[in-house]
């Protein structure tokens, strides 16, 4: 049997491992990625921003680790095509039969149609070589904006904060973290993380970027703003460019059903490229369970994707945010409201089962909430 997985991120590589427990004489496993690194905890790649962590540090499972599992691991080797009527794949370099298919390469950054945005010095992190150049372009600047004040956006934001650049968040929402909390959970987060170093501004409106060859200016709607560096976070898409000649179900991503299998039989989709009942879940935890799922299925085993009750947990400059299931954003259940003048706890009922909540701040009973949330 022949398992091919293209993708060597969470869920590709926790496919595999699936893969194995059940592998038989003759089974081969072959993973490709268009990267230069093997696993790693791609999460962690914002702390590289800082130059405290090194991308040596963050690496999961070594080259030798594939060589011990006898796993043919690929390494700078973009697959470009899937032609399912032949049951092959294909890269610039060669093509390869598959009995069993994983499509787990995940996605990339949704960049707006922003005027300027070819101007050096503007990026998007998501890979490990993307961090490698906005590394060496942050060396030489003093100050950075960051346009997206989502999850990411602020992690990156204070990674650059902590390597000594004068940092600012645009937000195009009126508060911070709009997926995640409601306005006064926003605004109590940027009154805490604002300071000499890390300015946000919100319903602010990108409209493109300045500079002759580089960047110096991002042009608001209504304001013009110094930048010597960029990032630019407002979002993913899924990587579906391969797909375009191979007859599957796609909406914004592969339709997969609970045992992670495509409209074909012999292809399934895991992470950020798959979507389960019209979800996108673009997190790590997910990935991992439905590459399990997917890995089980392929070689012979039993097991389904249930879904994942979103859960984000993040420390912006020290300072504690969660957001945990239903968040109440059309006002169809109750809610009751913690609040003073350092921390904001909201609780989403329905009925008497508590089914989400924001915190921003410190609560000694979180932990609790959370698992009673989860179930």
């Amino acid at each position: 049997m022949d398992y091919l997985i293209v993708g060597a991120g969470a869920a590709g590589v926790t496919a595999a491992k699936e893969i194995l427990k059940n592998r038989k004489a003759g089974d081969q496993i072959s993973i490709f990625t268009d990267e230069g690194y093997p696993f790693y905890y791609r999460p962690r790649l914002i702390d590289c921003l800082s130059g405290e962590v090194e991308v040596e540090d963050i690496i999961i499972h070594n080259q030798k680790w594939f060589e011990d599992n006898d796993i043919d691991l690929h390494l700078e080797e973009k697959i470009i095509e899937v032609d399912s009527s032949k049951k092959l794949i294909k890269s610039k370099k060669a093509s390869y039969q598959y009995d069993k298919l994983l499509l787990a390469n995940g996605s990339h950054p949704f960049v707006p149609t922003f005027s300027g945005a070819e101007l050096d010095n503007i990026f998007s992190l998501r890979t490990a070589e993307d961090l490698k150049t906005i590394n060496k372009a942050a060396e030489k600047a003093k100050s950075a904006v960051v346009v997206g004040g989502g999850l990411l956006g602020l992690e990156i934001a204070y990674n650059l904060v902590k390597r000594n650049l004068k940092t600012r968040v645009l937000e195009v929402a009126p508060y911070l973290l709009p997926m995640q909390l409601d306005q006064k959970a926003g605004k109590l987060l940027q009154k805490k993380i604002e300071n000499e170093y890390l300015a946000v501004t919100c319903s602010a409106k990108t409209v493109g970027f300045a500079g002759l060859n580089k960047v110096n200016k991002v042009i608001l709607e209504n304001d013009q703003l110094e930048a010597e560096l960029v990032l630019i976070s407002t979002g993913i898409r899924a990587n579906t460019k391969l797909l375009e000649n191979c007859n599957l179900e796609v909406n914004r991503a592969i339709k997969v059903d609970q045992k992670m299998q495509s409209s074909q039989e012999d292809i399934f989709a895991a992470g950020d490229i798959a979507e389960f009942k019209e979800k996108l879940y673009g997190i790590w935890p997910p990935s991992i369970q439905q590459g399990k799922v997917a890995g089980a299925v392929m070689s012979g085993r039993e097991a389904s994707f249930e879904g994942y009750i979103p859960t984000h947990k993040l420390k912006v400059a020290g300072i504690n945010v969660v957001s945990v299931g239903e968040l109440n954003k059309e006002g169809n259940y109750q809610s009751e409201v913690l609040l003073d003048n350092q921390n904001y706890v909201k609780v989403i009922k329905s009925g008497q089962d508590i089914i989400g909540a924001i915190i921003v701040g410190q609560y000694e009973a979180e932990k609790e909430l959370i698992a009673e949330i989860k179930g």
